[in-house]
Protein backbone atom coordinates (compact mmCIF):
# COMPACT_ATOMS: atom_id res chain seq x y z
CA UNK A 1 0.00 0.00 0.00
CA UNK A 2 3.09 2.53 0.91
CA UNK A 3 4.64 1.44 -2.61
CA UNK A 4 1.46 2.20 -4.21
CA UNK A 5 1.00 5.61 -2.53
CA UNK A 6 4.45 6.63 -3.15
CA UNK A 7 4.28 5.95 -6.80
CA UNK A 8 1.22 7.74 -7.01
CA UNK A 9 3.12 10.90 -5.44
CA UNK A 10 5.78 10.60 -7.47
CA UNK A 11 3.97 10.83 -10.72
CA UNK A 12 1.42 13.58 -9.69
CA UNK A 13 4.67 14.76 -9.16
CA UNK A 14 5.95 14.79 -12.63
CA UNK A 15 2.78 15.75 -14.11
CA UNK A 16 2.98 19.09 -12.07
CA UNK A 17 6.18 19.78 -13.05
CA UNK A 18 5.56 18.77 -16.99
CA UNK A 19 2.80 21.56 -16.67
CA UNK A 20 5.50 24.09 -14.96
CA UNK A 21 8.44 23.58 -17.02
CA UNK A 22 6.40 22.90 -20.18
CA UNK A 23 5.15 26.82 -19.84
CA UNK A 24 8.24 28.45 -18.10
CA UNK A 25 11.26 26.02 -19.42
CA UNK A 26 14.05 24.72 -16.55
CA UNK A 27 14.94 28.33 -15.69
CA UNK A 28 12.02 30.13 -15.32
CA UNK A 29 10.14 27.16 -13.45
CA UNK A 30 9.99 26.91 -9.56
CA UNK A 31 10.45 24.37 -7.21
CA UNK A 32 7.41 26.26 -5.09
CA UNK A 33 4.98 26.43 -8.09
CA UNK A 34 5.89 22.54 -8.80
CA UNK A 35 4.99 21.83 -5.33
CA UNK A 36 1.53 24.01 -5.24
CA UNK A 37 0.40 22.05 -8.37
CA UNK A 38 1.58 18.64 -7.20
CA UNK A 39 -0.57 19.27 -3.37
CA UNK A 40 2.44 18.79 -1.89
CA UNK A 41 5.46 20.39 0.64
CA UNK A 42 8.03 21.63 -1.70
CA UNK A 43 10.65 19.54 0.64
CA UNK A 44 8.67 16.69 -0.74
CA UNK A 45 10.24 17.26 -3.72
CA UNK A 46 13.49 15.96 -2.35
CA UNK A 47 12.47 12.85 -1.26
CA UNK A 48 11.99 11.74 -5.09
CA UNK A 49 14.46 14.11 -7.03
CA UNK A 50 17.73 15.32 -5.30
CA UNK A 51 17.19 18.76 -7.40
CA UNK A 52 15.31 20.47 -9.62
CA UNK A 53 17.65 19.45 -12.48
CA UNK A 54 17.13 16.05 -11.77
CA UNK A 55 13.36 15.94 -11.91
CA UNK A 56 13.56 18.19 -15.10
CA UNK A 57 16.02 15.71 -16.68
CA UNK A 58 13.37 12.75 -15.62
CA UNK A 59 10.35 14.81 -17.42
CA UNK A 60 12.31 15.42 -20.21
CA UNK A 61 13.76 11.42 -20.47
CA UNK A 62 9.37 9.82 -19.56
CA UNK A 63 8.46 12.28 -22.75
CA UNK A 64 11.36 10.68 -25.12
CA UNK A 65 10.89 7.06 -24.09
CA UNK A 66 7.06 7.46 -24.83
CA UNK A 67 8.09 8.67 -28.47
CA UNK A 68 10.62 6.25 -28.76
CA UNK A 69 7.74 3.56 -27.84
CA UNK A 70 6.03 5.36 -31.43
CA UNK A 71 9.34 4.89 -33.43
CA UNK A 72 9.09 0.92 -32.86
CA UNK A 73 6.47 0.88 -35.54
CA UNK A 74 8.63 1.32 -38.51
CA UNK A 75 9.48 -1.96 -39.72
CA UNK A 76 11.54 -2.88 -43.10
CA UNK A 77 9.18 -6.00 -43.15
CA UNK A 78 6.28 -4.09 -43.81
CA UNK A 79 5.08 -2.01 -46.08
CA UNK A 80 5.79 1.63 -45.62
CA UNK A 81 2.33 3.56 -46.92
CA UNK A 82 1.06 1.45 -44.32
CA UNK A 83 3.37 1.82 -41.67
CA UNK A 84 4.13 5.41 -42.16
CA UNK A 85 0.42 5.99 -41.98
CA UNK A 86 0.18 4.54 -38.93
CA UNK A 87 3.36 6.07 -37.10
CA UNK A 88 1.59 9.68 -38.48
CA UNK A 89 -1.64 8.56 -37.00
CA UNK A 90 0.47 7.96 -33.50
CA UNK A 91 2.90 11.23 -33.61
CA UNK A 92 -0.44 13.28 -34.10
CA UNK A 93 -2.33 11.63 -31.21
CA UNK A 94 0.37 12.06 -29.17
CA UNK A 95 0.24 15.66 -29.91
CA UNK A 96 -3.32 16.10 -29.16
CA UNK A 97 -2.75 14.09 -26.24
CA UNK A 98 0.25 14.90 -24.71
CA UNK A 99 0.72 18.83 -26.12
CA UNK A 100 2.67 20.14 -23.05
CA UNK A 101 5.23 17.17 -23.24
CA UNK A 102 5.84 17.96 -27.02
CA UNK A 103 6.49 21.85 -26.03
CA UNK A 104 8.39 20.89 -23.20
CA UNK A 105 10.62 19.18 -25.58
CA UNK A 106 10.42 21.93 -28.33
CA UNK A 107 11.67 24.79 -25.46
CA UNK A 108 14.57 22.22 -24.24
CA UNK A 109 15.87 21.98 -28.09
CA UNK A 110 15.71 25.55 -28.76
CA UNK A 111 18.12 26.04 -26.23
CA UNK A 112 20.31 23.68 -27.46
CA UNK A 113 19.51 20.68 -25.13
CA UNK A 114 21.16 21.47 -22.94
CA UNK A 115 20.60 18.99 -20.40
CA UNK A 116 19.17 16.18 -22.38
CA UNK A 117 21.80 16.88 -24.99
CA UNK A 118 23.86 13.21 -24.10
CA UNK A 119 20.73 11.26 -24.33
CA UNK A 120 19.93 12.51 -27.46
CA UNK A 121 23.40 11.86 -29.24
CA UNK A 122 23.04 8.37 -27.52
CA UNK A 123 19.99 6.40 -27.53
CA UNK A 124 17.69 8.92 -29.40
CA UNK A 125 20.22 8.81 -32.02
CA UNK A 126 21.04 5.21 -32.03
CA UNK A 127 17.40 4.99 -32.43
CA UNK A 128 16.65 7.00 -35.25
CA UNK A 129 19.47 5.63 -37.45
CA UNK A 130 17.76 2.70 -37.46
CA UNK A 131 14.66 3.93 -38.75
CA UNK A 132 17.01 5.66 -41.12
CA UNK A 133 17.88 1.98 -42.60
CA UNK A 134 14.36 1.21 -42.54
CA UNK A 135 13.24 4.17 -44.58
CA UNK A 136 17.06 3.71 -46.91
CA UNK A 137 16.36 -0.45 -47.32
CA UNK A 138 12.33 0.57 -48.28
CA UNK A 139 14.21 2.94 -51.22
CA UNK A 140 16.82 0.33 -52.36
CA UNK A 141 13.66 -1.91 -52.85
CA UNK A 142 11.69 0.56 -54.86
CA UNK A 143 9.00 1.46 -52.33
CA UNK A 144 10.43 4.82 -51.37
CA UNK A 145 11.41 7.24 -53.63
CA UNK A 146 15.26 7.48 -53.98
CA UNK A 147 16.03 11.10 -54.56
CA UNK A 148 14.92 11.95 -50.65
CA UNK A 149 16.91 12.10 -47.70
CA UNK A 150 16.17 9.38 -45.14
CA UNK A 151 17.27 11.11 -42.21
CA UNK A 152 15.37 14.12 -43.69
CA UNK A 153 12.24 12.60 -44.30
CA UNK A 154 11.98 11.60 -40.74
CA UNK A 155 13.18 15.12 -39.57
CA UNK A 156 10.33 16.69 -41.60
CA UNK A 157 7.84 13.86 -40.69
CA UNK A 158 8.62 14.71 -36.70
CA UNK A 159 8.69 18.71 -37.88
CA UNK A 160 5.21 18.70 -39.48
CA UNK A 161 3.26 16.18 -36.74
CA UNK A 162 4.68 18.08 -33.44
CA UNK A 163 3.91 21.51 -35.35
CA UNK A 164 0.10 20.37 -34.22
CA UNK A 165 1.16 21.00 -30.25
CA UNK A 166 3.96 23.50 -30.18
CA UNK A 167 2.17 25.91 -31.99
CA UNK A 168 -1.33 25.10 -31.62
CA UNK A 169 -2.23 28.58 -30.97
CA UNK A 170 -1.04 29.95 -33.98
CA UNK A 171 -3.58 27.14 -35.81
CA UNK A 172 -6.22 28.25 -33.41
CA UNK A 173 -5.98 31.66 -34.64
CA UNK A 174 -5.78 30.99 -38.62
CA UNK A 175 -8.17 27.88 -38.64
CA UNK A 176 -10.34 28.64 -35.65
CA UNK A 177 -9.74 25.01 -34.58
CA UNK A 178 -7.18 22.69 -32.97
CA UNK A 179 -6.77 18.77 -32.34
CA UNK A 180 -8.95 19.25 -29.85
CA UNK A 181 -11.82 19.14 -32.49
CA UNK A 182 -12.24 15.72 -33.80
CA UNK A 183 -12.94 16.59 -37.30
CA UNK A 184 -9.85 18.71 -37.19
CA UNK A 185 -7.76 16.25 -35.76
CA UNK A 186 -8.80 13.49 -38.49
CA UNK A 187 -7.71 16.57 -41.37
CA UNK A 188 -4.36 16.82 -39.97
CA UNK A 189 -3.66 13.44 -39.97
CA UNK A 190 -5.04 12.54 -43.74
CA UNK A 191 -3.27 16.14 -44.58
CA UNK A 192 0.33 14.97 -43.49
CA UNK A 193 -0.21 11.57 -44.58
CA UNK A 194 -1.12 13.31 -47.79
CA UNK A 195 1.68 15.64 -48.25
CA UNK A 196 4.43 13.39 -47.26
CA UNK A 197 3.48 10.09 -48.90
CA UNK A 198 1.55 11.37 -51.98
CA UNK A 199 2.80 15.15 -52.23
CA UNK A 200 0.69 18.22 -53.15
CA UNK A 201 1.00 18.86 -56.46
CA UNK A 202 -1.64 17.07 -58.70
CA UNK A 203 -0.35 14.72 -61.37
CA UNK A 204 -1.18 14.82 -64.86
CA UNK A 205 -1.77 11.52 -66.73
CA UNK A 206 -0.69 11.62 -70.23
CA UNK A 207 -2.75 10.65 -72.95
Amino acid sequence: MELKKSMQKRSQLLNAALDVFSIYGFSGASLDEIAKRSEMHKSNIFYYFANKEALYIEVLTSVLHKWLESMQLLNVDEEPEVLLTKYIESKIEFSRSNPKASKLFALEVIQGAPYIHNILKGTIKKHFRRKVKVIAEWQAQGKIASDISPELFIMNLWSLTQSYADFDTQFEVFTGKTLRNRLFHQRAIQNTVQLLLHGAVARTTAL
